[in-house]
């Protein structure tokens, strides 16, 4: 996998260049996200099939949660009117058998305790922000534009080059799906990146600010400097030994958690077909260890007539002191903050840290790829993986969408954390994240919808464990 990736930076920077007209604006400073068109190797929700497209989707389909058996409609819907965006959903789990196998109070076990009307789901809306599920994205701009603002479920908050936040996603947990913020400032001198996991309650908080000193003067206007700040204020130090009624874990002992770095980057080549932008990164977590990051972005457009053909691919060389955990806000943050999945270790991330600083030991170096391909929008693929020396070093990340396909819709990704060895890749344990959607039109708008999702819930016996849930059913789309 290095060398793929090694192979196709250099085939990026060996590619002959036609002369163009006035080249476009720079990218703007840290925020790696391809031109429009371009896939973004991201882990995004792959239930929103028709995300793409402005027009509502009905369905209704059968599947488990735990050891009860849901009937749960599908209910989305996309309206988009220039640089506003918005998404409602009505997302409702009806009680059809109950697994009535389950432990003692206060867990729900009965009908009854699990249910309103004995037939909705309570742990859907046993809580004031539950009810913000009506909303799953209120998005003005894009990223990248003068102004991007998105409030909802974020599945791929990132900032800077992605080297303290990296896909943060909010909406992980099965039973608290969070209404979170992203705030982007973009202009010609200065910009800020910003985002908090949560309104109602915000715990993870971040936000980057870059300044472009030469503004748009030739040569020098791809310099940019940017410095980061991110906390988690109540980043828990024990795992927690007890949860409230609504499934909320406990925090016992914790302190707040401040993650800094600061980064400099220069745009050295940017026309119609090719991007390179050097960076380096260098990042500390408080209390813990320091890293050094030193990537290459780059993105190539294939002159094609008709059709919009790309690729993305990025390369990082690290070097982390003892301490020191790489994309600490990751996809699965929400998660390892509780319970950090490293070798046999499953203590809370920040601990985790704190005990590999204390311990010492040698400087450790590893890498880190990324390559996502996009034909025309009907196919978009892509991977990540990384690895570094010593135990549990490796991760993967794969995903695939079919967006433009009418016939059939698909959409999935996988995500494996802290491995050893490829055997281990793909396992579903609690260092992994799976979740894949397909439709498959059956006649004219109807469809057959299949949804499997890997989540996390609080179990009163096992603690944090993830849950499969699997869901097939009927659906259709209207556009409008």
């Amino acid at each position: 996998m290095r060398l793929f990736l090694a192979s196709m930076i250099a085939a990026t920077l060996s590619a002959p260049l036609a002369a163009q007209e006035a080249p476009p604006p720079p990218v703007v400073a840290g925020q790696d996200q391809p031109p429009q068109g371009m896939p973004l190797p991201a882990f995004t929700d792959p239930t929103q099939l028709f995300g793409s497209q402005a027009g509502a989707f009905f369905g209704l389909g059968f599947g488990k949660i735990g050891g009860d058996v849901y009937a749960s409609t599908i209910i989305n819907t996309d309206f988009s009117l220039g640089p506003v965006g918005l998404g409602l959903a009505l997302p409702l789990n009806l009680l059809i058998a109950n697994n009535s196998n389950c432990p003692a109070d206060p867990f729900p076990c009965t009908r009854e305790e699990k249910t309103y009307f004995s037939v909705l789901r309570k742990r859907d809306w046993d809580e004031p922000q539950d009810w913000l599920r009506f909303i799953r994205y209120i998005r003005y701009g894009r990223k990248r534009d003068p102004l991007y603002v998105v409030a909802g479920q974020l599945w791929g908050a990132t900032i800077g080059h992605g080297t303290l936040v990296n896909r943060y996603a909010n909406s992980l947990s099965l039973d608290h799906p969070k209404f979170g913020l992203a705030v982007d400032v973009n202009t010609t001198y200065f910009g800020i990146e910003s985002f908090a996991d949560s309104l109602a309650n915000p715990t993870v908080v971040g936000g980057r600010v870059y300044l472009r000193p030469f503004g748009e003067t030739p040569i020098a206007r791809g310099l940019a400097i940017g410095a980061s700040l991110v906390t988690d204020r109540i980043a828990p130090l024990t795992v927690p030994g007890a949860a409230d009624e609504q499934g909320n874990l406990q925090i016992g002992q914790s302190r707040t958690l401040y993650a800094l770095g600061v980064d400099i980057e220069y745009e050295l080549l940017r026309n119609s077909l090719i991007s390179l932008v050097p960076y380096v990164d260098g990042n500390r977590l408080a209390g813990a260890g320091n890293g050094l990051h030193i990537g290459v972005l780059t993105t190539v457009n294939f002159p094609i007539p008709i059709f919009d053909v790309g690729l993305q691919a990025r390369l990082e060389y690290r070097v982390m002191k003892p301490g020191y955990l790489p994309e600490y806000f990751d996809q699965l943050y929400d998660l390892g903050r509780f319970q950090h999945a490293a070798g046999s270790s499953k203590l809370p991330k920040l601990r985790v840290a704190e005990a590999a600083l204390a311990a010492g030991g040698k400087t450790i170096q590893g890498y880190y790829g990324e390559l996502a391909f996009n034909f025309a929008g009907f196919v978009q693929i892509g991977g990540v993986y990384q690895d570094y020396d010593g135990d549990a070093g490796a991760s993967l990340g794969l995903f695939a969408t079919f967006p433009k396909i009418e016939i059939v819709k698909l959409s999935a990704y996988y995500l494996r954390k802290n491995f050893n060895g490829l055997s281990q890749a793909f396992e579903l344990d609690e260092k992994s994240l799976l979740a894949a959607s397909a439709a498959y039109r059956v006649f004219g708008p109807l469809y057959l919808r299949i949804d499997f999702s890997r989540q996390w819930v609080v179990d009163p016996v096992e603690g944090i464990k993830g849950v499969n849930t699997f869901n097939a059913g009927l659906a259709t789309f209207l556009p409008f």
